[in-house]
C-alpha cells in the first residue's frame, strides 16, 4: 500500500469476499497454495543483525510459521504435486524442505560435501560457482519430475550455436554430433530426485511451462538474432525430436511467460510486438491450441493476426484457473498502480479483483477443493 506495507490477501474470482491473511507488513513474494488448498507457502523478508534475507514461511491455521533460516535468501517456493515437499531456490541451487521444516536437502546440483543443510550454507555459494545457476524452476503437475532454467554466465559463458535449430528437419542437436553447442539459457530436467539430470537444447532466452501429462514442456525460445519459437519438448527421454508450435522471424513477435491450461487445450502467453532497434509493444495475452500438429509460421507482424487475443493492452503474468475457463493477470493503470484481473476466455468478460488499492501482484489460484 501507500505506506510500503506488504501483506497477503485472498479474494473470490468474482471480486467478492476480499480478506487479509497477514498483517506484519514485511515484504513478501511468490505465494503458492499447497495441493490440498489448506496452506500457503511464501517468501518474506527477515532481518538478523542488520542484514535482510528472504526466508520461507507457511500459513495455514494460526500465525505464519518460518520454515527456513540462514544468511542466504530462500525464494520461489514450489509444492510437489503430492504435497510432501516444498522446493525453493537458494544461492542459485534448488533445495527441498518438508512442510514441517524438516530435512532440508540440496537436489540440484547435488552437493559435493556430504549434503547441504541450513548449517552448511557455504555449499550454496560453492555450487553456484561450480555450476550454472538456476534462476527459475517448476515441479511437473504429476509425478516427481522437476525442470529449471539455468543461465550460462561468467566461467560458464555460452558458446555461440545454431541460431534457428528448431526449424531444421533434423530437430534438436543429438549427443555426439559434432562439437558441443551451449546457449546462454537452457532447461535442466530432473526426472526424479535420484535421477541423473539432462539438459534440453537452449537459446538466448528461455521460458517454459509443463504440459499436464508431466512428460512434456512448452518452451518459449528467443535467439540472439531475435528469431523466436514456441516448441514442445519431451522430458521423459533424452534427445527426442523437438516439436515446434510457432516460429517467428526477427522483428515480428515474441511470446513470453507461457502457461499451459490444466486441461491441456491451450497455451496462454504475453504477446509482444518486436520492432527494429529493440522496440517492443505489449499487444496483450494471446492463446494458441496446445496440440496443433502444424506450427504457426510468423513471417511478418500481419501474420500475428492469426493469434487469438483474449486481453488487449497491458496484461502480464497470465495464470490459468484450475478448471481452465479463466485467466488471472496483472495490469498497470495510468497512475502506475498494478491490479489483479480475471478474464473468462470464452466470453472475454474481465473482472478487476483489487480495484486500485495499492499495488497488487503475484496472483495465484487456489486448487479445486
Amino acid at each position: 500500500d501507500a505506506s510500503g506495507a506488504c501483506n497477503l490477501f485472498i479474494v473470490k474470482a468474482d471480486g467478492s469476499d476480499l480478506r487479509q491473511l497477514t498483517n506484519d507488513d514485511a515484504p513478501k513474494r511468490g505465494p503458492v497454495w499447497s495441493p490440498d488448498g489448506t496452506r500457503i507457502c511464501y517468501a518474506q523478508e527477515t532481518r538478523s543483525e542488520g542484514a535482510a534475507t528472504y526466508q520461507l514461511f507457511l500459513l495455514g491455521t494460526g500465525s505464519p510459521k518460518q520454515l527456513t533460516y540462514g544468511s542466504i535468501s530462500k525464494d520461489m517456493p514450489q509444492w510437489r504435486a503430492d504435497g510432501k515437499l516444498i522446493a525453493f531456490l537458494s544461492g542459485g541451487v534448488i533445495k527441498v524442505v518438508k512442510p514441517n521444516a524438516a530435512d532440508v536437502e540440496q537436489i540440484y546440483p547435488k552437493p559435493h560435501k556430504g549434503g547441504a543443510t541450513e548449517e552448511d550454507e557455504a555449499e550454496d555459494a560453492d555450487a553456484a560457482i561450480r555450476r550454472p545457476p538456476i534462476v527459475w524452476f517448476r515441479w511437473a503437475p504429476v509425478g516427481q519430475a522437476l525442470a529449471g532454467i539455468q543461465v550460462m554466465e561468467g566461467e560458464h559463458a555460452a558458446v555461440l550455436g545454431n541460431a534457428n535449430w528448431w526449424s531444421k528437419t533434423e530437430g534438436a542437436p543429438q549427443d555426439g554430433e559434432g562439437p558441443l553447442v551451449v546457449e546462454p539459457e537452457s532447461i535442466v530436467v530432473l526426472p526424479h530426485l535420484e535421477a541423473q539430470p539432462f539438459v534440453l537444447p537452449g537459446a538466448e532466452k528461455v521460458q517454459f511451462d509443463w504440459m499436464p501429462d508431466g512428460k512434456r514442456v512448452v518452451a518459449a525460445l528467443t535467439t540472439r538474432q531475435g528469431r523466436h519459437a514456441l516448441v514442445r519438448f519431451r522430458t521423459d527421454e533424452k534427445n527426442l525430436p523437438v516439436d515446434p508450435m510457432l516460429t517467428a522471424e526477427a522483428h515480428t513477435i515474441v511470446c513470453e511467460a507461457p502457461v499451459v491450461s490444466p486441461d491441456g487445450q491451450y497455451v496462454a502467453f504475453e504477446l509482444w510486438l518486436s520492432g527494429k532497434n529493440d522496440d517492443r509493444v505489449l499487444r496483450g495475452i494471446g492463446l494458441l491450441p496446445a496440440e496443433e500438429s502444424q506450427p504457426l509460421v510468423i513471417r511478418t507482424m500481419k501474420d500475428a493476426d492469426a493469434i487469438r487475443i483474449v486481453v488487449t493492452g497491458d496484461a502480464r503474468n497470465p495464470r490459468w484457473s484450475p478448471d481452465s475457463s479463466r485467466l488471472s493477470y496483472t495490469a498497470v493503470d495510468v497512475a502506475g498502480h498494478s491490479d489483479v484481473y480475471v478474464v473468462d476466455i470464452r466470453s472475454g468478460k474481465r473482472t478487476n479483483l483489487t480495484k486500485g488499492k495499492g499495488d497488487n501482484v503475484d496472483p495465484v489460484w487456489s486448487p479445486i477443493r
